[in-house]
């Protein structure tokens, strides 16, 4: 095999292994869009969840003084 040859084969075994490892990263890239959004809406609905019962024991801590 040429210098040529052996140089060729290098190069595109090259491109195929970065080929692979940008296909790897835009997948762990979705994966983490996809869990931030998850959570994302996790603590909305806890912050929901937390502002009900604020508000809540405001209402009563309101009754409770009338």
């Amino acid at each position: 095999m040429s210098y040529r040859q052996t140089l060729r084969n290098f190069c595109l075994i090259q491109m195929q292994i970065l080929t692979e490892r940008e296909t790897r990263l835009r997948k762990e890239i979705l994966d983490c869009k996809i869990q931030k959004e998850y959570l994302t809406q996790v603590l909305s609905e806890i912050d929901e969840e937390h502002s009900d019962v604020k508000l809540l024991q405001e209402i009563l801590t309101v009754k409770e003084k009338s």
